[in-house]
């Protein structure tokens, strides 16, 4: 049976981002004082950091890199979440 997700495309910014907007809609329901916004950047730097600390080297350009990734993998799932997810359910809502 194929992986869904392996090892390799979860360190891709494409991979945490899907990964991140996943998790961010689960969590966005059990904590409701932050903006999904905000946890969204949180997992993607704590899964960037991760990914870097256990399979890449430990060079701090590298760290500094992985920033930008994250912030760039958050802002790609807030998009998709802005772009695809919400006009879907609003279009779900006003067919009821």
């Amino acid at each position: 049976m194929p992986e869904i997700l392996d090892w390799a495309q979860f360190g891709t910014t494409t991979g945490v981002a899907a990964v991140v907007a996943v998790l961010t809609q689960i969590l966005k329901r059990y904590i409701q004082k932050i903006d999904p916004k905000w946890i969204a950047l949180v997992l993607s730097l704590l899964l960037t950091y991760c990914y870097q600390i256990i399979y890449a080297d430990h060079f701090w350009g590298t760290f500094v890199l992985s920033a930008l990734n994250a912030i760039i993998s958050a802002g790609m799932s807030i998009g998709v979440f802005e772009s695809v997810i919400k006009p879907l359910n609003s279009l779900k809502t006003e067919s009821k």
